[in-house]
């Protein structure tokens, strides 16, 4: 496992764009539709989603405010976990 992977996960909050975890394939994908590297991208947007339960609407990196446990969860080195 990486090690990215291995620090703490952020608390599940109250969230205003919640997504069961059974339709966060379906949320990542319409979230990674603009970015790049689409694999990278739906693969943290899952992880993330499948823990915190939401997924922001729009693309990567819009209205994360509406999920804290997605908008708080950051790297080792500080960057932003969740697209």
């Amino acid at each position: 496992m990486a090690s990215s992977m291995l620090e703490a996960k952020p608390l599940i909050g109250s969230t205003s764009c919640p997504v069961p975890r059974n339709s966060c394939g379906q949320a990542c994908i319409k979230r990674c539709a603009l970015k790049g590297h689409k694999k990278r991208c739906l693969f943290y947007c899952n992880h993330c989603c499948n823990w915190c339960q939401c997924v922001p609407p729009g693309y990567v990196g819009q209205n994360k405010g509406c999920c804290s446990c997605y908008n708080n969860w950051h790297t080792q080195l500080g960057g932003p976990k969740c697209p």
